[in-house]
């Protein structure tokens, strides 16, 4: 394609899954911004065309700003994500039940359909007039409890698995993870720019494709 981004910011995990992305998409990353058809900042506060950041940080300066809420990177915790799903992982390694703030409410999206919207953003031929701020996070609603039981659950499928000690009933009951969580404890972070935007690049709007359960699965899958 011979288009150049710079990408700018501290190489945490969100930043290596960009690179990666775009990589594999035929841009050529570079260091030089100056000849760069687009710089994208990762929580930094350099002047750039695309600033990405997550919740809570004070950096604004970017034509264009996508705020990441609740992201599930299986790799491992950072500011990017919720810190409780972590937490409650080694809790069920441990046996241990007390699920904190029962209620408190996340939209967790997986790091792949995040990373997925923003490259489709950058290289769209509408990106350059593209300006403002824009949310990226999960559409449902979930609940730390229903977090945990589901966790809990992957857990015990996952140890009943490799200790052969699975049992008819162990096998057969899978639980719905749709649950009923009170939306109203957070409200969802407004999803329309994102929507509209990635309407215009050319997609279907807003749809993330990984399910929280697979999403779960990887997290502790990398944290064994």
């Amino acid at each position: 394609m011979g288009q150049e981004i710079c990408i700018r910011g501290s190489k945490d995990f969100f930043y290596l899954a960009l690179e990666d992305r775009l990589k594999r998409s035929g841009i050529n990353i570079t260091s030089d911004a100056k000849n760069a058809s687009t710089t994208i900042g990762i929580d930094t506060n350099d002047e750039v065309d695309l600033l990405i950041i997550p919740k809570g940080s004070k950096n604004n300066n970017g034509r264009l700003v996508i705020i990441i809420h609740d992201l599930i990177i299986p790799t491992g915790y950072s500011k990017w994500s919720p810190k409780d799903i972590y937490l409650f992982v080694e809790q069920i390694k441990n046996n241990e039940t007390n699920i904190v703030d029962k209620s408190k409410i996340h939209y967790l999206v997986h790091i792949r359909d995040a990373i997925e919207a923003i490259s489709m953003i950058v290289l769209s031929n509408n990106f350059h007039d593209s300006r403002g701020t824009m949310n990226i996070c999960g559409r449902r609603a979930w609940s730390n409890e229903s977090i945990f039981n589901e966790i809990k659950m992957l857990w015990t499928r996952f140890h009943n698995s490799i200790n052969y000690t699975h049992t008819t009933d162990s096998l057969s009951k899978i639980p719905s993870i749709i649950k009923e969580n009170n939306r109203k404890n957070r409200e969802r972070p407004n999803l329309d720019s994102l929507n509209k935007e990635l309407i215009r690049a050319g997609g279907d709007g807003w749809h993330p494709l990984t399910p929280l359960r697979t999403g779960l699965m990887e997290l502790l899958a990398q944290n064994l």
